[in-house]
């Protein structure tokens, strides 16, 4: 990627929207890609995708969460599990 240095202040509306464009015209195959990389159990559950798959309760999802044996990530006010951290937390248990 050459790197090429943009000075704001001195263009014109046209110049920074193109500028905007051709920025992202690069970026988003790149992220596009390392997207399509990553795998399928990244995937981020809900509570409720949680509970269905583990099948067990409300309480008992909670609890291990506060305990840490389930490691959980907030966006917001929502809460989510990676799948595979699920996953690989049912591994270590057999």
């Amino acid at each position: 990627m050459n790197s090429k240095e943009i000075r704001i202040y001195n263009l014109s509306p046209d110049e920074f929207k193109e500028s905007i464009r051709s920025i992202v015209k690069e970026l988003v195959p790149k992220q596009k890609n390392k997207l399509e990389k990553l795998p399928s159990t990244e995937e981020l559950l809900t509570v409720d995708e949680t509970l269905k798959l583990l099948k067990c309760s409300k309480q008992a999802l909670w609890n291990w969460r506060k305990n840490g044996i389930l490691p959980s990530y907030r966006l917001g006010n929502r809460v989510y599990y990676k799948k595979s951290d699920i996953f690989n937390k049912l591994v270590k248990q057999v």
